[in-house]
């Protein structure tokens, strides 16, 4: 029996995310398709609500066929983190996080904004954090590639 699909999914996309699935030897059941169809169902409404193009079935199931994904897993294009009272994580790895300036960045603007343009204690304790943190990090990159030269240097002598 072959299902009803909603007219906003392309069939010719969810014939290839099919046929992907047997590639995989991940062939989908009938519960697995509803499954699927119902995640969709919550993409495309979350797309109508955000217009996020990223969040369209039909983006995601061809993005899930390009990665070799089994599912969709749809993802905004670019996360709510600019509004939220959570500050990202500083640090992605050994780097500073771009989330986390972005954030920072913003937060300072909307207290500037609500305290009438003035300057803070808060407001400067925190530009001073981010700004020692950016020194940090630009710090050791300049750090580890002076490290590199004097390596490379050293080899070049006993060569």
């Amino acid at each position: 029996m072959k299902k009803e699909l909603p007219a906003w999914l392309d069939k010719f996309i969810w014939s290839e995310f099919k046929k992907h699935r047997k590639l995989l030897r991940r062939p989908m059941t009938s519960h697995a398709e509803d499954l699927i169809l119902l995640k969709c169902q919550r993409t495309y409404d979350e797309y109508v609500r955000t217009q996020d193009d990223n969040l369209h079935p039909n983006f995601c199931l061809n993005d899930s066929i390009e990665r070799g994904w089994q599912t969709i897993f749809p993802k905004p294009s670019r996360p709510d983190i600019i509004n939220s009272d959570h500050a990202p994580p500083m640090y992605r790895g050994s780097t500073l996080n771009p989330d986390y300036q972005e954030w920072l960045a913003n937060k300072e603007f909307m207290n500037l904004k609500q305290h009438g343009h003035e300057d803070t204690s808060t407001d400067q304790l925190t530009r001073n954090k981010a700004l020692r943190s950016i020194q940090r990090a630009k710090f050791d990159v300049e750090d580890e590639s002076m490290a590199r030269q004097i390596t490379e240097s050293e080899q070049r002598r006993l060569n």
